[in-house]
């Protein structure tokens, strides 16, 4: 399956949004969350799981008899916050997407190394 950017960016913008030191997000809340309507629910819950793999979320995720996913999301990590801060402005992310879009093929790593450096150009910091 392939890693959607946009789902990536909107998926972290909505557990900030969602989340409080007293309120996670069940796997219910996620998949019904307005701002995540477009995509459908293989491409959200596999999103969730590869931002839990590269640090991002704090969260459960559980396989049950169904043997589908279950997750439940507890906040951003210092690094998610740091990645969505990097690519939350729509100007950088355009150009970011642009930028990665050369390519076949761009991790969260190099999406976030060319936001950094979209963000430093807007801002003259190149």
């Amino acid at each position: 399956m392939k890693l959607n950017h946009d789902c990536i960016r909107d998926l972290l913008l909505a557990i900030e949004e969602h989340t409080t030191i007293n309120k996670h997000l069940d796997h219910d809340e996620i998949l019904s969350l307005p701002e995540l309507e477009s995509y459908d629910s293989e491409t959200i819950i596999y999103t969730a799981q590869k931002l839990n793999e590269a640090g991002f979320v704090n969260g459960n995720f559980d396989f049950f008899m169904d043997d589908m996913p279950h997750i439940a999301i507890s906040s951003l990590t210092y690094e998610g916050h740091n990645f969505l801060d990097t690519i939350r402005d729509h100007k950088v992310w355009r150009k970011t997407k642009e930028t990665a879009s050369k390519l076949s093929s761009v991790s969260i790593t190099v999406m976030s190394e060319i936001g950094v450096s979209v963000a430093r150009g807007i801002l003259g910091l190149s």
